[in-house]
């Protein structure tokens, strides 16, 4: 497909088909040529139709808090494709724990729905008034309730997919148990947005536990948390969270002197098993001589856990437009060495690293927060920290960072080995390369 601007005749024959309200000029700092605002599927259906007379690209958004991941586009006619007006619950059943969203919705106001019926989608990705349910589930968003509650695939049930040629396709069913075969779902979770418009969710739910605590433990030595979280993996009890953290996330999480490493443990279900869990845990602690700093329950659990995940930077905080955020995947027990090499390669390098890691799921969050100087340093740390992390077969991902790193560092790091897979799917549902191409691991679908 041939590079060109989007014309002024290209733009009226748009305001044609939507009306003037719906399309806008980008603010001065937003790529692409113009941000379009989808009202209903149906206009998300005409503007992709129009895109592919104008031969424009389009890039998929809801509330532009992630509009940061992965590689930009830089082909000249870029059109923002908005969700964020089309933001309703389509349908709520909750004698079926089922729910079905337009792709715009904030988490923040799904979970306000279902709370006034005792009932909860178990997902807590960072931000979540800014996590639309389309961009949850095209970004594969998730926070450190992942231990016990899994991922986006795990509870979506069926989704509404517009796809290059203005199709729309529905994947999965409104019901929890669907026919055999191909679970087709699970192909637009995390595709960001390359393989077509989300534009309706459905998921299944789970009732609010009416009880939630979350224990903060702190040591100097790493090492003899390590072997605390391995005891409360191996035991019986159900953990919703366990989090390595290092002093930096203390500090921002909760006022005073810190130790150097502290290990977050939540549980989430009925107060009786809660209050069990915990004092197990206590007693745990007290035994092996870590220090227990604080005890959360309720709101004030559920405020730290969202504290937690609002130390991730986003596109849409001006503030964030020189910090850094890595993902970092590995065998879940391999997460503590990785939260302490951070830890160390930042501290050496004497730039402020907010560092979290999950010894049962092997996600590891790290922020840098560099000075203006300390650039070159910074990525010189990115590139130890993948060079180690890369010989032991895991993979580190840039998910937000200024645009010069990115010219620098590769986003994405090693490359998955079904790429070649990944590419024909994409090259079959978006043959021209109409939706983020070159966005996803590989410059899948560049021109």
């Amino acid at each position: 497909m041939n590079k060109r601007d989007i014309t002024q005749t290209d733009r009226n024959r748009l305001i044609e088909r939507l009306g003037e309200n719906k399309v806008m000029l980008p603010a001065d700092d937003a790529g692409g040529d113009l941000v379009v605002f989808a009202e209903s599927e149906e206009d998300a259906v005409e503007v992709i139709r129009w895109a592919g007379e104008a031969r424009a690209v389009i890039n998929p958004q809801g509330l532009g808090a992630r509009a940061s991941y992965g590689h930009p586009d830089r082909r000249e006619a870029v059109v923002t494709l908005s969700l964020a007006r089309y933001n309703q619950i389509a349908e709520y059943s909750a004698g079926d724990l089922m729910v079905t969203v337009q792709a715009g919705i904030p988490l923040s106001r799904i979970q306000s729905v279902l709370r006034e019926k005792g009932q909860m989608l178990p997902l807590d990705p960072g931000w979540p008034e800014l996590s639309t349910a389309g961009g949850i589930v095209a970004a594969a968003l998730t926070g450190p309730k992942r231990l016990k509650y899994g991922t986006p695939r795990d509870w979506v049930t069926g989704l509404k997919v517009i796809l290059a040629d203005g199709e729309i396709i529905s994947t999965g069913g409104k019901v929890v148990k669907n026919v055999a075969g191909y679970d087709m779902n699970k192909l637009f979770v995390g595709s960001l947005g390359t393989l077509g418009v989300i534009s309706e969710c459905t998921f299944k739910l789970r009732p609010l536990p009416p009880e939630e605590t979350v224990i903060i433990l702190e040591n100097g030595d790493l090492p003899s948390l390590k072997r605390f979280s391995r005891r409360l993996l191996d035991s019986s009890l159900e953990p919703s969270a366990a989090e390595l953290v290092n002093d930096s996330v203390l500090t921002s999480l909760l006022p005073g002197e810190h130790d150097s490493f502290g290990l977050m443990i939540g549980f989430e279900d009925e107060s009786k098993a809660v209050a069990k869990e915990q004092n197990q845990v206590v007693n745990w602690a007290k035994e092996e001589g870590i220090t227990i700093r604080e005890i959360l329950r309720n709101e004030w659990a559920a405020a730290l856990w969202r504290s937690l995940g609002e130390l991730l930077p986003h596109a849409r905080d001006a503030q964030s437009a020189e910090k850094v955020a890595l993902k970092i995947s590995t065998l879940p027990d391999q997460a503590d060495s990785v939260v302490e090499l951070v830890h160390r390669l930042a501290e050496e390098a004497g730039i402020e690293a907010l560092v979290h890691g999950g010894p049962g799921t092997g996600i590891t969050l790290a922020v840098l927060r560099p000075d203006e100087n300390q650039w070159a340093c910074a990525k010189e740390l990115i590139e130890k920290v993948r060079q180690r992390i890369e010989e032991g077969f895991g993979y580190v991902v840039m998910l937000h960072a200024p645009s010069f790193l990115k010219e620098k560092i590769p986003v994405w790091g090693k490359m998955p080995s079904g790429l070649f897979l990944m590419q024909k799917i994409k090259s079959s549902l978006d043959p021209e390369g109409r939706f983020n191409p070159g966005r996803w691991a590989g410059g899948i679908n560049r021109a």
